[in-house]
């Protein structure tokens, strides 16, 4: 250590007479003067900016060595050049899911698998009307235009529905679960949700194979008394959706696919979800993406493409969030900056793929509020934007993360990569490359 100091004595390397990364003094070079300033900002308690060398909102070592880094290889601003992340549509070639068969285990009632429909409905969309066949005495069907409202006290009933419609929605009133089949539909409502499913029973989402399905919602909302409608696709229940067909989700009012109960997205799924409102999944209970390829492009201001009030789980799938937005400051002052994945609890991660791109100002790639276990499975955050308000960060955990499995990549261009508050426990075996620059943190085994 001695013979590096002495050579960055002697060096006194100069980068030019404006201010540069690295000039905590301000007289127009990078050198050992630089190192003090630093240490004696951290020393001092002191929170001067300008020793904020590395952009992480904090001073503190790794400043200290950033300034070093600088004057032994030059300025690393541009040196990172992160991973490229874009939406990926392709084929993905998943293992054959296992259908729980116990009848006693927790999640038995989350296969459609598991129920025998015994009654069919047929809903078809035809511009600016609809039809309704199949129905019984329990089964009620308002039709007015092209938007259907379905009363039901039936069990075991399944819903298919085709066609398409600029000017419609299906909103269902029901006392018990129930399939909604889709099968080549195609739905905006100009003024709420096209789907909307006031039963806080199970809602299963079959993607029919071979077919594509788009949901749009409007800009504003008509709000009927005091019903919920918070997205595209609305459940008071939990939302499982399955199948081999692709379902293409636009929002402009409110959130792209919400539940306020928990959602699963299953094997085999594709999902393309567009929001310039708000989240791309939100859900009140928690998210597990078992599998499936998702791909999510959300450009609101303080959206997140996974948004929980609890649990987030990544068992699975290929999933891609992208997001453009910036911070949102809302009546009260108070301010929300854009994520890939926010987690009001904890998130677990132990299979599949997540790739995170966030390009605007104050964004998170991740945030999660307990701890975060990363078992598993490959996550490849970047985060591009600058700080305006907040600092940005590719993972951000208020508590503890432990990473013991997997391929860990977390980029931040103009703040910390990781940042965790608690402990970070990284399992034996795994190495942290490039732990010299806070802005990039790999971890591999």
């Amino acid at each position: 250590m001695k013979r590096i100091l002495l050579a960055l004595l002697v060096m006194g390397i100069a980068f030019g007479a404006h201010a540069m990364k690295g000039d905590v003094n301000g007289d127009g070079e990078v050198n050992i003067s630089d190192v003090n300033n630093v240490i004696s900002i951290i020393l001092s308690g002191g929170t001067d900016a300008a020793g904020d060398v590395n952009g992480d909102g904090e001073v503190n070592i790794s400043d200290v060595n950033a300034v070093i880094e600088i004057i032994l290889h030059g300025t690393t601003e541009d040196e990172i050049t992160p991973k490229d992340i874009d939406l990926d549509f392709s084929a993905l070639t998943e293992p054959a899911e296992v259908i729980q068969d116990d009848e006693d285990a927790v999640d038995y009632g989350d296969y459609v698998e598991n129920t025998s429909w015994s009654t069919t409905v047929r809903i078809t969309f035809g511009g600016e009307s609809a039809t309704v066949t199949g129905t019984n005495s329990s089964i009620i069907a308002t039709v007015e235009g092209a938007h259907v409202t379905i009363s039901s006290a039936s069990k075991r009933v399944r819903y298919i529905v085709t066609g398409s419609t600029d000017n419609g929605s299906l909103k269902f009133y029901s006392e018990r679960k129930f399939q909604l089949q889709l099968n080549g539909v195609n739905i905006t409502n100009p003024n709420g949700a096209a789907v909307n499913n006031q039963c806080g029973k199970s809602l299963y989402v079959v993607l029919n194979e071979g077919t594509e399905n788009t949901l749009r919602d409007g800009e504003t909302y008509t709000m009927v008394g005091e019903e919920d409608q918070k997205g595209a696709l609305f459940s008071e229940g939990q939302i499982l959706v399955s199948g081999k067909g692709r379902l293409n989700i636009y929002s402009e009012g409110r959130h792209c696919m919400a539940s306020d109960d928990y959602i699963i997205v299953r094997p085999g799924c594709q999902l393309y979800l567009n929001s310039t409102s708000g989240h791309g999944i939100k859900a009140k209970d928690f998210v597990h993406i078992k599998g499936g390829v998702i791909n999510m492009e959300i450009a609101a201001d303080g959206a997140k493409g996974i948004n929980c009030d609890s649990l987030v789980y990544v068992t699975g799938g290929r999933t891609t969030i992208i997001t453009s937005g910036t911070t949102r400051v809302d009546e009260m002052g108070d301010s929300t900056g854009c994520a890939g994945v926010k987690a009001d609890y904890n998130m677990t991660m132990t299979g599949g793929t997540l790739n995170i791109k966030c390009t605007g100002n104050d964004a998170k790639g991740i945030s999660v509020t307990k701890p975060f276990l990363f078992k598993g499975g490959e996550l490849n955050v970047v985060v591009t934007g600058e700080q305006t308000s907040v600092a940005p960060k590719g993972v951000k955990c208020d508590t503890d993360c432990t990473i013991q499995g997997g391929s860990f990549y977390s980029c931040a261009l103009h703040g910390k990569a990781l940042d965790v508050d608690g402990t970070l426990t990284i399992a034996d075996g795994y190495a942290t490359l490039n732990n010299c620059d806070p802005r990039l943190t790999e971890i591999v085994y």
